[in-house]
């Protein structure tokens, strides 16, 4: 049975005033498009649903387990309507981030501290992991979009962004270690702190290293940049890190010569194309671009 809402709406408001006059006044409508919509309800119904009198207009019994019904239906559309003018509003809602904790301080941080203050009620739901994790969260639609560094990702059902460069390179403390090395070669010498190679950096150094026919062995190998300038920092080795996160972090630490033959690092959002984001999460975008 095919029944148009509006009639359902019109029943529920001359139910509930018992009148048509008032509902009338309620709906703004007149009173003979309000008989004339009761009418083809039960027409569609097949059953009678007023009882009409001096008094006004009283339910049958009929009727009355009709009203109780099409007010509860009634009631959750209702309920829908402003739930979803709440998450519209970003009076409520969630953003669900995939990013590593390095770039989550470089690119994240400023843009959710803006985005927080203007609407203090939106959860933001940040998981740091590997890209190729955040990656697979994505497609599978448990995160809203992914931030993460260059890499060889090519998925057809993911849309990539290019929103900014960084400059990565090799750092040293200038108490341990004097900026001597001028040949990719050279860096064997020293005691070197990268990344995992199963992280993006460090696949994108060891292609770097290998265009100038070197393979690097690092002495030390962690989890996060941030570990990479703590350890540098103390005297432990020369790391290999986004420059602004080293320098944020220690302002003693120096950039090596060589870093000039190393280009910037290209940051991405990635976003699934088979899942619609949430107002929250579009709005979050433009304070992040």
């Amino acid at each position: 049975m095919n029944i148009d809402l509006e009639l359902y709406k019109v029943f529920y408001v001359v139910a509930k005033n018992k009148h048509m006059t008032k509902a009338s006044e309620e709906l703004h409508i007149s009173q003979p498009a309000i008989s004339q919509s009761i009418k083809k309800l039960e027409e569609q119904l097949d059953g009678t649903l007023f009882l009409r009198s001096n008094k006004g207009m009283e339910l049958t019994e009929e009727g009355k387990m009709f009203y109780e019904y099409v007010k509860g239906a009634l009631e959750l559309i209702n309920n829908a309507e402003n739930e979803f003018t709440s998450f519209k509003d970003l009076s409520k809602g969630e953003i669900k981030i995939g990013c590593s904790t390095t770039l989550t301080k470089l690119i994240l941080l400023d843009s959710i501290q803006k985005f927080h203050t203007k609407f203090p009620k939106i959860h933001i739901n940040i998981k740091n992991d590997l890209t190729s994790n955040l990656i697979n969260d994505l497609k599978l639609g448990k995160l809203d979009f992914v931030i993460f560094n260059e890499s060889n990702i090519k998925e057809t059902n993911l849309d990539l962004e290019k929103i900014k460069e960084l400059k990565q390179g090799f750092i040293y403390h200038p108490e341990f270690y004097k900026d001597e090395i001028r040949k990719f070669e050279d860096l064997n010498k020293y005691p070197l702190i990268l990344q995992k190679e199963e992280s993006n950096s460090r696949k994108l150094l060891d292609h770097i290293a290998l265009e100038n026919h070197v393979k690097l062995i690092p002495t030390m190998e962690v989890v996060s940049q941030e570990l990479i300038t703590e350890f540098t920092n103390i005297g432990l080795g020369i790391g290999f890190v986004i420059i602004d996160l080293a320098k944020r972090n220690f302002k003693t630490l120096k950039e090596l010569e060589i870093n000039k033959k190393i280009p910037n690092i290209n940051i991405y959002l990635a976003t699934n194309k088979s899942v619609s984001l949430t107002f929250a999460s579009k709005t979050f975008i433009q304070y992040l671009k």
